[in-house]
Order: C-alpha cells, then structure tokens, then sequence
C-alpha cells in the first residue's frame, strides 16, 4: 500500500524544471478523472485520424465504458483501451519517440517515457492513453490489436 502510495505521489508530481522549455503533461489518472466518456480524443496530433475517431469511441465503450482506470477481471490488461505490460511498455516507448519528433526537449520525453513504462497503463492519465492508442493504431495498421476491429465485429 505505501508503495503504490509512493509511486502514485512520484507520478503525479513533475520533476521540478529550471528548463523553461518543459510542457505540462500530467502523468498519472488525478482523482476524480477515471472517466471521460466524451468523444473528443485527448490526442489530436500527428497520428490522430478523424475519421477513424468514432471506431476509437466504439473501442473504448466496448473495453471499459470508458474508464481509463479499468483492470480486466484477470488483471492481465489495463485501462481505457484493455493493454497488456508488453504493449504498455511498447506504448511507452512510442510516445517518447513521438515527443521528441514533436519538439518536446529530450530530456523531458524521457523523463515522460520512464515513468509511463514504470508504470501500469490503468494509472495513465487519459492523455497518454488516448496518445498511445493513436500511435498503436498507426492510421489503421494496428487495428489487429482490438478485437472489436474484426470483420463480425460491433464497431
């Protein structure tokens, strides 16, 4: 308990930065915003498609209601979009990448990227999530990863 206290106090608070360049991303789910059933992707950068929005809500609704805190009954899959540690991890990596081809300062893109792979998917903010669910789906390429996608699928 005072370890996942620990790690959530470590993942809410930014690091400290004389480095005046920093943005401002929260890390960590704040209390009180587990739940964000809007349509609107928290993301909107490089790799969001428009068009393809509206499956992205359908996903969503059909994994966790929209509840970016959710742990499936197992345990073995996380938050909004139901990712499993290796595609956490995975996630991870791709939004530092994503961040410093964007223009994020390095030093702050691998500041983010440790800690959203330090950590479980379900206690991302619902900007990163939506974030690495862009940068997985790739413009539709990684629709595989979403059964909800298939050909006798609701979505």
């Amino acid at each position: 308990m005072i370890t996942a206290l620990a790690l959530v106090a470590c993942l809410t608070f930014t690091q400290a930065a004389s480095n005046d360049t920093w943005t401002d991303h929260d890390i960590a789910i704040k209390k009180g915003k587990k739940l964000f059933d809007s349509p609107i992707s928290l993301y909107q950068g490089r790799y969001y498609v428009e068009e393809h929005n509206a499956l992205r809500y359908c996903i969503r609704q059909r994994e966790t209601r929209h509840a970016y805190h959710r742990v499936s009954a197992t345990g073995k899959y996380r938050g909004a979009y139901q990712a499993d540690s290796p595609m956490t991890v995975g996630m991870g990596w791709m939004i530092q990448k994503e961040l410093r081809a964007t223009g994020t300062p390095k030093a702050q893109a691998i500041w983010i990227g440790e800690r959203l792979r330090s950590s479980k998917m379900n206690h991302w903010s619902p900007l990163w999530q939506d974030m690495g669910f862009w940068l997985v789906w790739n413009r539709g390429k990684g629709r595989s990863h979403w059964a909800q996608t298939g050909w006798s699928s609701k979505c």
